[in-house]
């Protein structure tokens, strides 16, 4: 009927160490993290959403005969949002077009920036099926905010090619994805979908404003060509490559299977949905040696 609600929760353990000459800090560190929005459509394209997050992060205290004693921290971080959102489709022949813009509120809270704020985002869409090409934009920025000093906007944007889409039989692709600053403003990602599960499993991290003039924040690349198989499900090898910054780099290649055919962030197919990729990786950040590694990556969606 209109209505649509998303939960996500999380949570992470691990240790921290910084060793000096003359002192080291050694203590365990543990996360909580949850987010929970909904959407209710009105009338029209026009629709209205809210959404929260809330993430923790400890570190429990540390000492020892060697170990300098420090005493456990705690940092936590809330989010409140609630937008009105206009939107659209049109269509003729070949050729769709999807617009949306929204302008919300949104009080931040914890010990990061605190206070009321304003933001403002919008989205574009073009496809031509008959070309395989589409198009999209992506725009967000920080209208104003009580934490004075405080910015927050970003940018994407997304070419891809797939000339045979349109019949579902595979074949190339190609997509060029550069981005500029936070351009999704976190939890805003879950109202997109159709997330790369590759990108969403490296941890792109959500960068401030880029200090390289027009140079993209991050920029990541991908070619493959799908294979149908008998019975619906494709083979599809790629290869794919991302940079984050000006230093660091990651390479992976490998094989996608994935039942039912289409792509993995395609709507169209309903039911069960399985996509599996197995890849190789290489990684660089300009600090480090490359690190490489063999990966599997399994998805399961349904409806």
């Amino acid at each position: 009927g209109g209505f649509g609600i998303w939960g996500l929760a999380g949570a992470g353990m691990g240790a921290a160490n910084v060793g000096e000459p003359d002192r080291t800090f050694d203590a365990d560190l543990q996360m909580r993290m949850g987010a929970l929005g909904v959407r209710q459509q009105l009338v029209g394209g026009l629709a209205l959403k809210a959404d929260a997050f809330m993430v923790r992060m400890t570190t429990d205290a540390s000492g020892g005969p060697s170990v300098t004693h420090v005493a456990g921290v705690t940092a936590e971080a809330q989010r409140v949002r609630l937008a009105p959102e206009l939107g659209g489709q049109w269509s003729s022949g070949s050729v769709a077009v999807r617009t949306r813009i929204e302008v919300g509120g949104r009080y931040d809270r914890g010990d990061a920036e605190t206070g009321m704020g304003a933001e403002a985002g919008a989205d574009f869409g073009f496809t031509h099926l008959g070309s395989g090409l589409s198009l999209d934009a992506r725009g967000r920025m920080l209208l104003v905010h009580q934490e004075q000093d405080f910015k927050d906007w970003g940018a994407s944007v997304a070419l891809r090619i797939q000339p045979r889409r349109e019949t579902g039989e595979g074949g190339l692709s190609l997509s060029l994805e550069p981005s500029w600053g936070n351009a999704s403003g976190g939890a805003q990602t879950l109202w997109q979908g159709g997330s790369d599960v590759w990108r969403s499993a490296a941890g792109v991290p959500a960068l401030g404003a880029s200090d390289q003039g027009w140079a993209p924040d991050r920029l990541a690349m991908e070619v493959g060509y799908g294979v149908q198989l008998p019975g619906g499900g494709r083979v599809k090898p790629f290869g794919r490559w991302s940079r984050e910054g000006t230093a660091g780099y990651r390479l992976n290649v490998g094989t996608q299977w994935a039942t039912l055919g289409g792509e993995p962030a395609d709507d169209q197919d309903p039911g069960l949905r399985l996509v599996l990729d197995i890849f190789g990786e290489q990684t660089a950040d300009g600090l480090q040696p490359l690190q490489r590694r063999v990966g599997l990556l399994g998805k399961i969606t349904f409806k």
